[in-house]
């Protein structure tokens, strides 16, 4: 009996120790959990609100808009704004200390509360009194990003928990719950010992996945934050690749009108698949919107696509060694624009739930998709994209930013091979008539017929640029006919424009810098020229030299 006693005892005690470990391992489990949550959640909150402000607080037309209290124009705004974000429940304009960043974030209740710095479009100016108020739905903002397993509340319940920015949030796990699972684990607690290690190193792999999956995002956040990252879709697939578990290689489609085409991939030969199209229905993924996990891919290939395609997917796309392919679909505006695909040659369950849910979280950098895609399409796909377009949207003529940059290369080139540079100031004379009299429907067609007419006059070697609103520079490498230049330029400018059943005139004047004889520095080239330019303008006459001028 004693004997009995003592091994129920020994029994007991380890019973109870396997508890309370149980206890205290499920309680640092749902920290490490909720901690990882708020992690994740910090940083697709931060992702919309760089997403919202890039798309429309970093914009010249609202700048000046708000400057100019253009109530129509801002209303506008607000609209477009609910329209893109239907979970943004309050959009205003006020007037105060704008945040000391690009934004800031708070909460009202069950709401995000962000406030936005108005900035133009270069990120040159801000506008020191005023700031956007956007209130968006916290609870759509995490499902949209698969955040699953918690609540937003008001706070008001006991339960209630700290989550980010001021929000409240509960755990949808009850004590009655946890109670029942402890006992159900009693009655396991053989089978528990087993695979508790197992379930230790997956739980300890998976969090180490997930924290590499949210440093690659935060490092997406920051380089847009900041405006040095532009990153490629082969940027995004290699770290998916790296970072989701199951995955050995993979690919990216873009759709490129009526077709997905591939623009990265990892561990296949790039050159060959290029040059493979599919058509929507030619798909295996299919446009439902909904990730899969497709096993069998070359047979599912053979019966639809029978060109020479099949032989190219066959063996360079190698679809009959895939065993698993994890295919997620990125969309834009309800539209999938993108097919994020992740391959396995060893096994057709490869792929589980945590894989989807780490690719969900790459998948939906849908705006950084699309920003991509419309880069791709105005720089040729550079190897690093920039944020800030260098192309004017109206005319496709290189803007400011472009001129600069473009500027800095000629100047060391001439100085190089002790060229000179023209530095010529075009502002055109009789465009605000056409503004005035046929609205600016009329004025944006003169303005890119204007832009078409000084690109035609050009040489290989000039630049031109468009640097305001009716204000257009040249570049002109080892130019030393500048004036007949000038001469060409203004008999093509003033060819009539037929806009429907009216004829408009305009004309410019012109002001010209030397490199490097009136200045060395673009900046003072520029400054040098656009005086002179108003010098012209101020006396009636076609242009000036900077060199003539007295001051």
């Amino acid at each position: 009996m004693g004997f009995l006693r003592l091994a129920n005892w020994k029994f007991l005690i380890f019973l109870l120790t396997i508890i309370i470990s149980f206890i205290i391992g499920m309680n640092f489990f749902i920290y490490n959990e909720d901690e990882n949550l708020k992690k994740l959640a910090r940083i697709v909150i931060e992702n919309e609100a760089v997403n919202i402000s890039f798309a429309y607080f970093q914009w010249t037309e609202l700048y000046e808009a708000l400057k100019n209290n253009d109530s129509n124009f801002i209303n506008n705004v607000k609209k477009i704004i609910r329209k893109d974000y239907p979970y943004v429940n309050y959009v205003e304009f006020s007037s105060g200390y704008p945040p000391t960043g690009y934004f800031e974030i708070t909460s009202e209740g069950t709401l995000l509360l962000m406030r936005f710095k108005i900035l133009d479009s270069f990120g040159n100016s801000y506008l020191p009194d005023k700031f956007a108020v956007v209130k968006l739905d916290a609870s759509y903002i995490l499902e949209k990003y698969q955040i699953k397993g918690i609540k937003i509340s008001s706070g008001d319940r006991t339960l209630s928990k700290d989550f980010v920015y001021g929000l409240k949030y509960e755990r949808f796990l009850t004590i009655k719950e946890i109670f029942l699972i402890l006992l159900f684990l009693v009655l396991i607690v053989s089978i528990t010992l087993f695979v508790n290690e197992f379930k230790t190193q997956k739980l300890l792999k998976m969090e180490e996945t997930l924290n590499k999956s949210l440093e690659a995002i935060t490092e997406l956040t920051q380089g847009l934050l900041k405006g040095i990252l532009a990153p490629s879709y082969q940027f995004i697939l290699e770290k998916a690749v790296e970072i989701i578990p199951g995955a050995q290689a993979g690919s990216v489609l873009i759709k490129n009108g009526d077709y997905y085409e591939f623009a990265a991939c990892v561990g296949y030969d790039f050159a060959q698949l290029s040059k493979v199209k599919f058509k929507p229905e030619e798909l295996a993924q299919s446009l439902d919107g909904q990730v899969k996990i497709i096993t069998h891919l070359d047979e599912f290939d053979s019966t639809k696509i029978m060109d020479e395609r099949q032989e190219i997917l066959l063996k360079y796309g190698r679809i009959s060694e895939i065993k698993a392919m994890l295919s997620v679909p990125i969309s834009v505006e309800n539209e999938i624009v993108a097919f994020l695909n992740l391959d396995n040659f060893e096994d057709e369950k490869a792929f589980n739930e945590f894989s989807i849910r780490i690719a969900t979280v790459f998948a939906n950098q849908g705006v950084v998709f699309e920003r991509i895609k419309l880069e791709n399409e105005l720089q040729k796909q550079k190897e690093y994209l920039e944020y800030i377009s260098l192309r004017d949207p109206l005319t496709n003529l290189p803007n400011r930013r472009a001129l600069e940059n473009e500027a800095e290369r000629m100047l060391a080139l001439a100085n190089r091979e002790g060229k000179q540079v023209c530095v010529v100031y075009v502002d055109l004379k009789n465009f605000k008539p056409v503004n005035d009299r046929f609205g600016h429907k009329a004025g944006d067609y003169v303005i890119s017929v204007v832009a078409q007419r000084l690109s035609s006059v050009m040489r290989k070697s000039d630049f031109l640029a468009r640097v305001g609103g009716d204000e257009f520079v040249y570049l002109l490498y080892d130019c030393k006919e500048y004036v007949q230049f000038v001469e060409r330029v203004i008999n093509e400018l003033e060819k009539p424009i037929q806009y429907e059943e009216n004829t408009i005139n305009v004309s410019a004047n012109f002001g010209i810098a030397i490199y490097p004889k009136d200045a060395t520095s673009f900046g003072d080239l520029l400054l040098k020229a656009d005086v002179a330019m108003y010098y012209a303008k101020n006396n009636n006459l076609y242009f000036f030299l900077a060199s003539n001028l007295n001051v």
